[in-house]
């Protein structure tokens, strides 16, 4: 069942609220998924005149959301724009803040400490698969901390000698198809090894993931040093051949280096193992001496270092990237409301909705790889964007705040970066027309449309038969109910996370104004009858 739960976790989390200007309703869903990565903010009383709604789609775990809604507001607050009034300029100012403060030290503690205290509370349903692994796994994790390279490679089904010996006919220069077809091959699965151990990792307990990270450091090194005979050189080996030095690379540069994502500004750098071309075979590292590689051991690669990492490719160098805000994000979706104003800042596939009439009119659009101004800017960082809509075969989302591994290309400000955290800021000025905004994540758009999600709240928010009127959160629910799938058969669709908010720009009445008057008249004939009985038993 892969990221699934055995079953649903449909336990809402919802509130209502508002002031005498708007009226809001919430409410969020973990639904099938492993864990609740989303995160929100319903802050009717902002400032003096204004209020703020938002909503925050996680990815790679929830510390980056969660860290959003807890220091977002507070962020836009500080902006000078803010405080100038220029609304739409502090929102993008706010977004590119926070996401250049997940880089420091502190922030990244911070998002550790979140996303360490949450693993440690396991999900009161287990994941399928996962039901009676955890304490094997750990024990499992901490045994392969303290094992040798070749210990590790037998139990995991490596030939030792077949990647020694695929290691010697590429240093010897072997230039045959077959040669280097059974390289090709060979390195793939070690690497495929490598994320197969990294995923298993991240699984653990915070201790047994300690433990684990060492060890797959020790394996990625070795077999960088393996096959890469030039990371020796690099390293302060000598980098020579049977005496001789080797000079120069042939074509095509190996990916790009742990400090950037690229020297380059356009899209030079290709992915090896996302590359949809054939030219994957081309541009092998430099040769090296038999020598130099049995000299690649664990003991002289217990530390990755820059030179190394630059022999990789994207995904590869993806495989070490374990800390929050590197290989974590999340969407984020905006709105201020001061007076008639409307703002809204978004970046990724997260939504904000208004109501005209009950016309949808979309505040936002999601922000996708495969769009022209997205893939643009993508490939221009050198980046790509496979047939499946991935971001170097990673993310599919074009903009988010965190996931710095994507923004290493210190040639290039933050806006221009693969993935980018500014936002697209639209303005609307509310009149009687408009009725309410919806904010969602993707979990309830993958379902239904902008006018579909409109149509069911629209409907639901007039008086029943009786002239009760619902709670805003009471419909939300439902709609997460409603979009919620019946298993994880499909193709995901209905199976994530929800959140949603509903805003209505008037007060929202716990009941119909009919209501109220029926209500007070029954009360009052009720209060007569009584009175009248009351007279009655005293006469007697």
């Amino acid at each position: 069942m892969g990221a699934y739960l055995s079953q649903p976790n449909t336990t809402k989390t919802s509130s209502d609220g508002g002031n005498s200007k708007m009226s809001y309703g919430f409410s969020a869903m973990q639904g099938w998924r492993v864990s609740m990565e989303d995160a929100h903010n319903c802050i009717p009383d902002f400032d003096v005149d204004t209020a703020m709604f938002s909503v925050y789609d996680g990815h790679g775990g929830e510390e980056v959301a969660l860290y959003c809604s807890k220091y977002l507001p507070d962020i836009i607050k500080e902006q000078k724009t803010y405080k100038d009034g220029k609304l739409q300029k502090a929102l993008e100012d706010a977004f590119l803040a926070i996401d250049g403060r997940i880089t420091t030290a502190d922030v990244i503690k911070e998002l550790v400490q979140i996303s360490g205290r949450l693993r440690e509370d396991p999900p009161a349903e287990k994941v399928a698969e996962e039901d009676d692994l955890d304490t094997e796994e750990a024990a499992l994790l901490h045994e392969e901390a303290t094992m040798t390279i070749e210990e590790l490679l037998v139990r995991y089904g490596q030939n030792l000698n077949a990647l020694k010996h695929a290691a010697a006919i590429r240093t010897a220069g072997g230039e045959g198809n077959t040669a280097g077809t059974n390289i090709t091959s060979v390195v793939f699965e070690c690497f495929k090894f490598l994320i197969m151990f990294a995923y298993r990792s991240k699984r653990g307990t915070p201790t047994a993931q300690k433990s684990s990270c060492n060890t797959l450091l020790r394996l990625f090194c070795w077999l960088v040093g393996l096959f890469s005979p030039s990371v020796i050189a690099a390293t302060g080996k000598s980098g020579k051949s049977n005496g001789e030095e080797k000079a120069g690379k042939t074509e095509g540069d190996a990916g790009p280096s742990c400090s950037s994502a690229s020297s380059k500004t356009s899209g030079d750098s290709k992915s090896r193992f996302f590359d949809d071309s054939e030219e994957s075979e081309e541009g092998e590292e430099e040769d090296g001496s038999d020598e130099e590689v049995r000299a690649a051991d664990e003991n002289r690669f217990s530390l990755v270092r820059v030179p190394a990492c630059s022999e990789l490719s994207v995904e590869i160098q993806w495989v070490l990237c374990f800390q929050p805000g590197a290989d974590s994000g999340t969407t984020a979706v905006v709105a201020l409301i001061r007076g008639k104003q409307l703002i809204v800042a978004n970046a990724g596939d997260s939504r904000c909705v208004v109501s005209e009439r009950g016309k949808a009119v979309d505040m936002s659009y999601d922000h996708k790889p495969e769009d022209e101004l997205e893939l643009a800017r993508i490939k221009n960082a050198g980046g790509k964007v496979t047939m499946d809509g991935r971001v170097n075969g990673g993310l599919n989302l074009s903009r988010a705040i965190g996931d710095h591994f994507y923004k290493r290309n210190d040639a290039l400000p933050p806006e221009e970066q693969m993935i980018s955290a500014m936002p697209d800021v639209k303005v609307l000025t509310l009149n009687e027309d408009h009725d309410f905004m919806v904010i969602a994540c993707d979990g309830i758009w993958n379902v239904l449309s902008s006018q579909e999600v409109v149509d069911f709240i629209s409907e639901r928010l007039k008086p029943d038969e009786g002239g009760e009127v619902r709670p805003l959160s009471s419909i939300v629910e439902e709609l997460l109910d409603h979009c919620l799938a019946p298993d994880t058969s499909g193709d995901g669709t209905g199976c994530d996370n929800m959140t949603c908010i509903i805003v209505t720009f008037q007060p929202h009445p716990t009941q119909s104004e009919d209501t109220k008057k029926r209500k007070i008249q029954e009360e009052a004939e009720e209060t007569d009858k009584n009175d009248n009985n009351g007279k009655k038993a005293k006469i007697d």
